[in-house]
Order: C-alpha cells, then sequence, then structure tokens
C-alpha cells in the first residue's frame, strides 16, 4: 500500500503539472535541451613524462576540447607535484597518497554537481586507461540507439548467476514490450520541419516554440535493452560510473540491476533484482515519456554519464528562440518502494520561464487539473488508512 501511495502521489504530480508543461516529453527535452555535465581526469605526476604518457595525456586533452570532434564531457587538469603548486581541494586526498617514485596516475571524477569528492576511479597514465575514459563499445551501443530515435535504452548489469540473469532480461523484455504499447506520446508535438508552417493567423494566439523539437531525430516510443556482464574489462570504468555514485546499486552484487538511460546519456537510479516488475517499469516509462514541466526541484535525481558524443551536431537549437530547464526527473526510487536505499544527489536547478498566463499555455483548465489531481491523491489515501485498519 505504501507503493500505491508514492504511485499515486507521483501521478497526480505528474497530471497537475499538464497546466505548466511542454508537449516535448522528458526523454526527447533532454536531449535535446540539456548540456550533460563535465567529469574531471586529474593527471598526477612528478616530473616529466615519457613519450607514452604524453600521447595518453594530449588524447585526454583532444577529447574535451571542443575543437575536436570527439565530444566528450570531460575536463583535464594536470598536477605535477615537483612544481610545489597547490593541488585543488577536492583533488588534494588523491594527490597526498601520490609517491615521487610511483608512475603518473590518472583520478576519474564525477561531475561537481554529484556532489561526490572521491574519485570514482583511478589507474596509471596509459593509452589504454586514457581511451577506456572516454568511449568504450557500450556507450558506443548506447549513443547509437538515443540518437536513432530510442526512448530510453534500459542497461541490465548482470549479477554472473547465469539463469537469473536470464531470467530477468526475459522479464525486462516482457515488460518493456508491454510499457510500449500502454505509454503514449504527449498531444501537440510539433516537428521542427513544420514549425514554420504552423505560425498563427490574425486570429489564433502565437505557438508555443517549447513544442517544437529541435533535431529531426525520429520522435518515437521505444525502449531498448542492452545486457553487460559486471567483470567485462571493456567496460570496467563505465560501470564503475554507473554504480559508484549510489551506495545502493554499489553494495549489491548478487543481483541485476536495470539502469535507464536517456537523453545525452543521464540515468536514473537503477532497479535491483525483486524490484524488476512491470508496475515499476511502466511507471518509469511512464514519467520519461511524459511531457516535460516548466517547475523544477532543488533536487533533481539522476546523473549524466561520460559520453564521447558531439550532441550538438545532431540538434537545431539555432532554429529555436527560447530555452527553459529540464524539468523534475523522479529517480526510479520515487517510483519504486526504495525505503532501504539511498537516493542519489542531485543538482540543484533555479526555475525557468513560466507562462504568464499558466491555464492559456494548456488545453485543460489549471483549475480541473488541480481538483483531479487533489482527487486522485485523497482517494488513495483513504484506500490506504482503510487497508491499513482491515483485519488480517
Amino acid at each position: 500500500m505504501r507503493f500505491l501511495f508514492r504511485f499515486a502521489f507521483l501521478a497526480g504530480l505528474l497530471f497537475f503539472q499538464q497546466a505548466q508543461a511542454c508537449q516535448v516529453p522528458v526523454f526527447r527535452y533532454a536531449l535535446e535541451r540539456w548540456q550533460a555535465d563535465e567529469y574531471h581526469t586529474v593527471i598526477i605526476h612528478q616530473g616529466p613524462l615519457n613519450e607514452e604518457q604524453k600521447s595518453a595525456l594530449q588524447l585526454i586533452e583532444r577529447a574535451g576540447s571542443p575543437l575536436f570532434e570527439t565530444g566528450a564531457n570531460l575536463a583535464l587538469h594536470k598536477l605535477d607535484i615537483s612544481s610545489g603548486s597547490s593541488a585543488d581541494r577536492r583533488w588534494q586526498s588523491e594527490s597526498s597518497t601520490f609517491k615521487p617514485d610511483d608512475p603518473p596516475r590518472i583520478a576519474l571524477y564525477y561531475p561537481s554537481s554529484a556532489g561526490i569528492e572521491e574519485p570514482l576511479w583511478t589507474g596509471d597514465l596509459t593509452m589504454a586507461n586514457a581511451k577506456a575514459i572516454i568511449d568504450s563499445p557500450l556507450r558506443r551501443k548506447i549513443r547509437d540507439e538515443l540518437l536513432a530515435g530510442t526512448s530510453n535504452v534500459w542497461l541490465l548489469l548482470q549479477s554472473g548467476d547465469e539463469s537469473l540473469d536470464r531470467e530477468t532480461e526475459g522479464r525486462l523484455r516482457k515488460f518493456l514490450a508491454q510499457a510500449s504499447t500502454e505509454t503514449k506520446l504527449p498531444h501537440g508535438i510539433i516537428p521542427l520541419e513544420k514549425a514554420h508552417q504552423l505560425r498563427s493567423g490574425p486570429d489564433e494566439g502565437p505557438i508555443d516554440m517549447d513544442d517544437v523539437l529541435r533535431s529531426s531525430v525520429p520522435l518515437k516510443i521505444h525502449f531498448s535493452t542492452l545486457a553487460v556482464s559486471r567483470n567485462d574489462p571493456a567496460e570496467e570504468i563505465f560501470i564503475a560510473m554507473l554504480l559508484n555514485h549510489s551506495p545502493r546499486m554499489r553494495s549489491i552484487s548478487a543481483q541485476p540491476i536495470a539502469i535507464p538511460i536517456f537523453g545525452r546519456g543521464r540515468v536514473l537510479e537503477g532497479m535491483i533484482g525483486g524490484d524488476i516488475t512491470l508496475d515499476h517499469t511502466l511507471g518509469a516509462s511512464t514519467y520519461l515519456c511524459a511531457a516535460c514541466s516548466c517547475q523544477v526541484k532543488e533536487e533533481n535525481p539522476g546523473l549524466d554519464m561520460l559520453m564521447a558524443v558531439k550532441w550538438a551536431d545532431h540538434m537545431l537549437g539555432n532554429l529555436i528562440i527560447e530555452d527553459r530547464v529540464l524539468p523534475p526527473l523522479e529517480g526510479i526510487a520515487e517510483i519504486i518502494d526504495a525505503g532501504a536505499g539511498t537516493p542519489t544527489k542531485g543538482q540543484n536547478q533555479e526555475a525557468g520561464a513560466i507562462h504568464d498566463n499558466p491555464e492559456e499555455s494548456s488545453s485543460i483548465p489549471i483549475g480541473l487539473i488541480v481538483t483531479l489531481s487533489a482527487v486522485v491523491i485523497l482517494a488513495f489515501i483513504i484506500l490506504s488508512f482503510r487497508a491499513k485498519n482491515l483485519p488480517d
């Protein structure tokens, strides 16, 4: 019943948000309009680097530079201990462990918005490690899916128990197939090529440019599933990114974890083992495909992954005259009963522009929406109270 109350509250909130929502679904809004946060690579060394180490450093430097084609959301920081310069406060704990005879080291950090001080991965400064930080085969598959119009990619992190992993993957695929038939796109989305045709005449109001798509990426309801072993050496660093920001996911290795990825490689808190149910999968899918909202909470669950993609090359944002902040993204923990889990710390955001007249931005009067939302939430509170008092 606690789950029903949480889900009813989320449903009521989503319905209320339609009063101030643009019609572009959340997954597409994130893809077209939200810049991915930067990861930080810190190169710690003492004295000159050899030729291979210089090449590895240059590879990382080029990956994050807008002058080159890689497009990785990555910033480079160099720290030569022999120079005597003080380290940034965030790197001090790692640099303090560096000894004069240690080989040059790479420390990879989450974006500052994650609020995590320790590095998510460390290793020697080699070409192999530099390449693995920047990109990996699985991330390229995710990129291709997202740019092909996939609503969100569900990554199944395997437990190592073949029977359990096979059963869980089959169950997840079945749930997503049902979710794809039951989830609908919002009405009123305007394709980019039709925006100029729909500019209204003297008897009509102007179109809302927030409802106009910013790319020619196909818009559809489609969910895909990719499975990966926790022990895949080619994905070691990517798996560390997926797990190390969440104590809840990091602490569980004997159960498979289903993690939704959308937008420009943004992940939400994963569903673990028994939490992978039809209700939870449908709830997450419905939320990500719902119309976005102008309202933003102080804490916004989710984390961008490090992806080597020049997303802007696939967008046509210069044709749109207005921008807004991404709507509040509810993590999986908000949809399932995750009382034992630890919520991911999100990013503080300020509220974006809001329509001057909310009723003019929605086809449903705001008063009716508020009333119906309150009725939905109140009904589930009553059901919860009655169920709690029924005899066993």
